[in-house]
């Protein structure tokens, strides 16, 4: 069993549920796409063109496990081609100051 420090206290860790809850995000681009999407709603053309130097399947497969986990929220304007949107849901900010602290790690 793992256990984490917070405060003065040695708490258990769950480990069968962080690492559900860390497969739920998908992989590294699932972080790059929630952190893409912290402040805005988004196009999907734009995600992808801003993130042109990663893997475009793997953008729109973490785009698609995102929407279905319920971090991220798709709206789609029903023109030719459609424009899709995507922006955080409630559940996807609260992983923003996660990904905030991982920023500012000194490694």
């Amino acid at each position: 069993m793992l256990y984490m420090k917070r405060g003065n206290v040695m708490r258990p860790i769950n480990e069968e549920k962080v690492i559900h809850n860390l497969g739920q995000l998908g992989d590294n681009y699932g972080l790059l796409v929630l952190a893409k999407l912290s402040n805005k709603e988004q196009e999907q053309r734009i995600i992808l063109s801003e993130l042109e130097h990663y893997n475009q399947h793997m953008i729109k497969q973490s785009l698609e496990l995102l929407v279905e986990n319920q971090f991220l929220q798709v709206r789609i304007e029903e023109i030719m081609p459609p424009n899709i949107y995507y922006k955080l849901t409630e559940q996807g900010a609260l992983l923003i100051p996660v990904l905030e602290q991982i920023e500012a790690l000194k490694i």
